[in-house]
């Protein structure tokens, strides 16, 4: 079961990383709540993609934020895992 999910995750992370953002999207983002999301997903820390990708449109990724929201989501993600003996 666990290399099922691990192979699940991985073709996730790389589904997300085929998607490349848009202008709108770089100046239009919580960086918080896009942080929450990559860590409850299960994903490590997205933030240096993200600021690659959005410097293109002159935008930088506000890193305090993204990773306070990631440690929050991830935080959850494991303890919902762990709660199911998945950790």
């Amino acid at each position: 079961m666990s290399r099922a999910c691990a192979a699940l995750a991985l073709t996730l992370m790389a589904g997300c990383a085929a998607f490349s953002l848009t202008e709108a999207d770089c100046r239009g983002m919580n960086w918080h709540a896009r942080g929450y999301a990559d860590g409850f997903g299960g994903h490590p820390p997205q933030d240096l993609r993200l600021d690659a990708a959005c410097s293109r449109f002159g935008v930088a990724v506000d890193a305090n934020r993204y990773l306070a929201g990631w440690r929050d989501g991830h935080d959850e993600w494991y303890r919902i895992m762990g709660s199911m003996g998945l950790d």
